[in-house]
């Protein structure tokens, strides 16, 4: 046993000695790919200078390549922290002392342009500019198409300017009581640490009163998109002629966003005359109105009088109607024909919208191939009612009513029949003897045009079941002193006989 142990003390001391010798140039080389694998020594210690230094460089090495940019970036960022940054400075914007009424209605007249779903955080924003000079408080709201401008006068103690959320604003203003609101904004400008960095702002406005005081978060004003200006004499135009104008037609405007052209207003500027159209393929609408208002000077082409004509969107006219005042006398319009973009103008607000891109359909042409020979005259409300009666019995598909014109008894009959019921009306008019005509119109349509005509009494011309209905003014008109030449084209829902 104790020859066996002294073995065992053999081995261990023998494998202590093998662990303690210096590792082989072929073990360093097997572990480290592209390491020294062997030096030549020269004979002659003299020629140790030329001695060659053979490496082994590996086919496929395990190990990547570093680089050493992370470890720059690594320490700029370390350089970075070390370096104490700039405290942020408060720069004092505008302070403003205002009517709250006076605020209030502005901000609902500008809002009228924030869009539904703003593709940009800045337009869901109102731009509040505090002008010094003129001591106004200009709003400006715009979805990139239409642009609305309201001001109104306030005392500006310190002009600046700042992008607040058109809804959170308005809903504020509202809620305050009836008097003075004091108007503060502030920004805070950060200045960048290193080269890499931005300069960062962030700016406020607060909201006070005797009672409260409240704060919003805001954007700054340099991201609101710049306010074009139009170049372009303005043409002064009566309000009463526009308004009449516009609700003669505008129901006629598609609602198809397909049909881009066919969702607005054609109108045309003459020397002495107004002229809309409108239409939506399925019925047109045209009122020409006759004005002294234009104040543009005669231009002839080719012994002609040059038109100013151009396509506004339905929705920038139908704010334009719902924001004027009955206290509005004219309205100032500008037209930039190389910005194709227009402006209407009005004590202190402008609006003004991008033109429809595009050739508008020459309806007067298309219309010049029907004639008519055949002219009913009725009641305007009779109709309405007898319309409105009958709408019941219509659905989104099936909205046909048949009219019979029965000269003999003087009398219109409508009539309408659907699987879940049906319904008749008879309107006195007066009809031509010798006259018996069923056709049949989209009553929805009908039932708006017929609405849209501004007087007492409607006249009907017609010829045959396929051909178009003219619907013009008759009886006494709702402004009598405006010269108004008013014509409203429906198309028939025609069956070819079988």
């Amino acid at each position: 046993m104790t020859q066996a142990l002294q073995r065992s003390r053999g081995k261990t001391a023998k494998q202590k000695r093998q662990i303690e010798q210096p590792t082989s140039e072929a073990a360093i080389a097997q572990r480290v790919p592209g390491k020294l694998t062997s030096l030549e020594q020269p004979a002659d210690p003299s020629e140790a200078s030329e001695a060659e230094v053979t490496v082994d460089e590996p086919e496929n090495s395990a190990e990547p390549e570093v680089s050493a940019e992370p470890v720059r970036k690594s320490a700029r960022k370390r350089a970075a922290r070390s370096q104490p940054k700039d405290t942020p400075t408060t720069e004092q914007g505008m302070q403003v002392i205002c009517s709250q009424s006076q605020f209030h209605d502005a901000l609902a007249i500008a809002s009228c342009a924030a869009p539904a779903k703003p593709s940009h955080p800045v337009l869901a924003n109102v731009l509040v500019v505090a002008d010094a000079n003129a001591q106004q408080v200009h709003l400006t709201v715009t979805d990139l198409s239409m642009t609305i401008q309201a001001s109104f006068e306030a005392q500006v103690l310190l002009g600046s300017e700042i992008t607040v959320p058109v809804e959170m604003l308005s809903g504020m203003v509202k809620q305050f009581p009836t008097g003075s609101i004091t108007l503060n904004s502030q920004v805070q400008v950060t200045k960048p640490a290193s080269e890499e960095e931005q300069l960062t702002k962030t700016c406020s406005m607060t909201l006070s009163d005797a009672d409260g005081k409240y704060e919003i978060r805001g954007i700054p004003a340099e991201e609101f998109p710049p306010i074009a200006t139009l170049k372009a004499a303005p043409v002064s135009l009566p309000t009463n002629v526009l308004r009449e104008g516009l609700k003669g037609v505008l129901y006629a405007i598609s609602t198809d966003e397909t049909k881009r052209i066919l969702t607005g207003v054609y109108i045309q500027i003459g020397q002495n005359a107004l002229k809309f159209v409108a239409t939506d393929g399925h019925r047109v609408a045209i009122a020409e109105l006759s004005t002294e208002g234009i104040s543009r000077k005669r231009r002839r082409r080719s012994g002609a009088d040059e038109l100013t004509q151009f396509p506004i969107p339905g929705k920038a006219l139908k704010e334009l109607i719902r924001n004027l005042a009955d206290s509005v006398d004219s309205i100032q319009l500008l037209y930039d024909a190389e910005a194709t973009r227009a402006s209407f103008a009005w004590q202190d607000v402008v609006l003004s919208c991008q033109c429809i891109e595009g050739q508008y359909p020459d309806c007067e042409q298309l219309l010049a191939r029907y004639s008519f020979d055949q002219e009913v005259v009725l009641e305007k409300l009779g109709l309405l009612k007898a319309l409105e009666r009958l709408s019941v019995l219509t659905d989104k598909k099936e909205r046909g009513i048949q009219f019979r014109f029965d000269g003999t008894a003087q009398q219109i009959h409508l009539s309408i029949e659907r699987e879940f019921g049906k319904g008749n009306e008879t309107i006195n008019a007066h009809v031509p003897t010798d006259m018996t005509l069923d056709i049949q119109f989209n009553l929805k349509y009908l039932g708006e045009a017929v609405k849209a005509i501004p007087s007492s009494g409607i006249k009907m011309h017609l010829k045959q079941p396929d051909y178009p209905v003219m619907l013009v003014p008759a009886g006494d008109f709702n402004n009598p002193e405006l010269e108004m030449d008013m014509r409203h084209f429906l198309f028939p829902l025609y069956k070819q006989p079988e």
